[in-house]
């Protein structure tokens, strides 16, 4: 009953089974077919299966589920008759070892997921549980499938929330692509985009976006915003490259994965006032993380193109 039930929900939404193992259906979306909206409907098919086996017995939720996002390798893994084909990376070991912290009833989301889905779920807890082995630190979101019902698949727009948001941006790419090459750029800015996801896998945030050689993301934690921008400056640079980057939190209006608003504007402006290897916040991430041992140099108020008022900008030098 529960494989069957968990099979064809996962089917219907265009996912792939990958094991049956025990009592558990682990399955991926988004590969090798159908990359939209993986996460919601990775959401869908657990919310369906868990909602769907307690009533079959009686309402008692005996079902958990746990939906990470990222980026992993898909395909086949071994030879002859030893082979496999499956998903393999990071999110994937993390979405195993979250499985020991979720409770009947209970679908965790990891950080990246949740950003897709919020516009569905924007009352969902926050929990932070400790992964074995390495005891590593993760924040989840947690969905109670009861509180939910008849929600499965509604599409909710404009809802708005608080995020720290941030712009990297690669600074003198066209010359460097130039002069290395098409084909070595390509490979260069994969590595970075690589690194990028590691870190924002680690610092908890959610890519939004990337267009050429630029990032739009979003934190919880606007002091991890700018550890993130640190790490990631320090990467780039032994890759050769230079970033820019920009910092604001604000309110920010959900759409699925996308976000928008005024806040989005002031990020991005203040971004374009940095130069090479600098991190330029405003004023609001400076009192945010007032405590957290990270320093500023104070730039001054500075007009931003677009927005009615001016900022106090805020330098925050690496370590």
């Amino acid at each position: 009953m529960f494989y069957e039930r968990a099979t064809d929900a996962v089917i219907a939404r265009d996912g792939t089974v990958d094991k049956l193992l025990g009592e558990e259906v682990i399955a991926f979306f988004g590969a090798p077919y159908n990359e939209q909206e993986h996460e919601r409907r990775a959401v869908e098919v657990a919310l369906e299966v868990i909602r769907v086996l307690a009533s079959f017995w009686g309402d008692e939720p005996l079902v958990g589920a746990v939906v990470g996002s990222g980026v992993a390798f898909v395909g086949r893994v071994g030879q002859g008759e030893t082979s496999d084909y499956t998903a393999v990376g990071q999110v994937v070991n993390q979405v195993m070892s979250l499985r020991e912290h979720v409770h009947p009833g209970e679908l965790l989301l990891m950080s990246e997921t949740y950003v897709a889905v919020e516009a569905q779920f924007s009352n969902a807890a926050a929990r932070t549980v400790t992964l074995k082995p390495g005891n590593e630190r993760l924040g989840v979101r947690v969905v109670k499938a009861a509180q939910l019902e008849g929600r499965v698949g509604t599409r909710v727009k404009d809802v708005r929330a608080l995020r720290t948001i941030l712009f990297l941006d690669l600074v003198g790419s066209t010359d460097l692509a130039v002069k290395i090459g098409d084909a070595a750029w390509r490979d260069l800015l994969t590595h970075h985009y690589i690194e990028v996801r590691k870190l924002l896998f680690e610092h908890g945030g959610a890519e939004v976006d990337t267009a050429g050689d630029g990032l739009l993301a979003t934190f919880v934690a606007p002091a991890e915003a700018i550890r993130f921008a640190h790490a990631m400056g320090a990467l780039d640079r032994e890759l050769g490259l230079a970033a820019r980057v920009g910092i604001h939190t604000g309110e920010v209006e959900l759409d699925g994965q996308a976000i928008r608003g005024i806040a989005v504007v002031i990020a991005s402006r203040i971004g374009g006032l940095a130069n090479a290897d600098e991190i330029l916040v405003s004023g609001t991430v400076r009192d945010l993380v007032g405590g957290s041992g990270i320093q500023f140099t104070d730039c001054g108020v500075r007009t931003l193109k677009g927005v009615p008022e001016p900022w106090h900008i805020y330098l925050a030098p690496g370590a």
